[in-house]
């Protein structure tokens, strides 16, 4: 090769590498973004946090479906960076707020109520549950009227208990709907492979006492027990002063002699109580539930 021949190869694999810089920055708008004040460089930012703070003024500002859509759409391309942990727990409080507000009609239907009806039976008529019903129309009680009427949201959910990442997740439909960290875990032995089964019943206890036969009113005012059809473990919920440490199971695991709380269960899994108390308005005797493997 003469040495023009090598200059103009030099040339072309300069240019060609000089059109593939400039695709890459056309295609990337969102690393002026950051600048660092004392050095003067710009620093990439992925554009899933530019579009969590889009996502925020649009809840801000009433424009909730559009939050929605954009989160939807940044977690399907960016799921799996860092990033994508407080666009869930955005787009979890976003469907919360629309799943319960009757100013957003998406996925609820209009119900007028008939003589003879109850909340029960027009939940199991609509796939949803009395809790959520009360819930969602602001129900001081359990009382309906013929005339009334009532937004009832579909109730098409479905649990996962993520044990190695510590944390529940429910989902609506086939879509993600929001996530709750768990506190605490106590199995008699350790999930090696998923385990499928479902919620196969509630209890509700209030100030240390089971409550028998509880109204939804009553429930929403009480702390839940969730049963799973899975070898005696129950979805329980614990405070914030109580902590993992300090909570009843934990104590005794480490031999010191405590009475055992009638609201702590003895084998499950703790969620914070005001987690589980929303997540037992989603999800109901028959709901579907995967175990993911523990560490343990």
């Amino acid at each position: 090769m003469t040495n023009l021949q090598f200059i103009v190869v030099i040339l072309l694999a300069s240019l060609e590498i000089g059109g593939v810089y400039l695709a890459y920055e056309a295609l990337h708008p969102y690393r002026y973004l950051a600048r660092n004040e004392k050095t003067g460089r710009v620093v990439y930012v992925p554009p899933i946090v530019a579009e969590i703070e889009n996502a925020r003024r649009l809840r801000a500002e009433g424009k909730l479906a559009e939050a929605q859509k954009l989160l939807r759409n940044q977690l399907r391309l960016h799921g799996r960076r860092p990033e994508a942990k407080a666009a869930r727990e955005l787009l979890g409080e976003i469907n919360t707020e629309m799943f319960f507000s009757t100013d957003v009609p998406f996925g609820k239907t209009e119900y007028v109520v008939k003589r003879g009806d109850s909340l029960w039976r027009i939940a199991r008529k609509l796939g949803s549950s009395p809790s959520v019903i009360v819930r969602t129309n602001n129900m001081e009680s359990d009382l309906i009227r013929p005339g009334e009427r009532l937004f009832v949201p579909d109730g098409d959910f479905t649990l996962t208990l993520d044990l190695p990442d510590e944390r529940a997740v429910i989902h609506h439909g086939e879509g993600f709907f929001k996530q709750y960290p768990i506190v605490s875990i106590n199995l008699p032995h350790p999930i090696r492979t998923p385990i499928t089964t479902k919620i196969k019943a509630s209890a509700f206890w209030k100030d240390g006492t089971k409550l028998n036969d509880p109204s939804p009113t009553e429930q929403a005012a009480s702390t839940p027990w969730l049963h799973l059809a899975f070898g005696g473990c129950i979805l329980y919920g614990v405070s914030d002063e109580e902590g993992v440490s300090e909570s009843a199971i934990e104590i005794s695991d480490k031999g010191i002699d405590v009475p055992r709380r009638p609201d702590i269960p003895p084998l499950g899994i703790a969620l914070l109580k005001e987690d589980l108390e929303e997540l037992q308005l989603l999800i109901d005797r028959g709901t579907p539930v995967t175990i993911i493997g523990t560490r343990l």
